[in-house]
């Protein structure tokens, strides 16, 4: 169970790397170390996480969007909803690139709107 971990944990701390070097993209919880778990949570910008999970859904990229039953959280954290990506042993870099490359094209889609 520790590799499966660490895979998703990996995978996560990659996601956050290409979420935050694009610039307008906000994680919440730990960047990486033990803490971290295969799941990250974040918004990118001016994009509503409920828009940016139907775009993503259209290129074949599952995310949840929402308050994720935590409005208290969502409250203290001054957003009234987070996206969120889960990694696990059945995902690969790959996925991860997929992600990257689909809130890239969000953005370029909200750019211009």
């Amino acid at each position: 169970m520790e590799h499966v971990h660490e895979h998703g944990r990996t995978l996560a701390e990659q996601a956050i790397e290409g979420i935050t070097g694009l610039g307008v993209g906000r994680v919440y919880g730990p960047m990486a170390g033990t803490e971290r778990a295969g799941v990250v949570s974040f918004t990118l910008g001016d994009v509503h996480p409920h828009d940016l999970a139907s775009i993503l859904d259209s290129r074949g990229i599952c995310i949840r969007a929402g308050h994720h039953c935590a409005q208290p959280l969502m409250r203290r954290l001054g957003v009234g909803a987070t996206a969120r990506a889960s990694f696990s042993v059945y995902n690969s870099e790959q996925d991860v690139g997929a992600l990257i490359a689909g809130l890239r094209a969000a953005l370029e889609l909200f750019a211009h709107a």
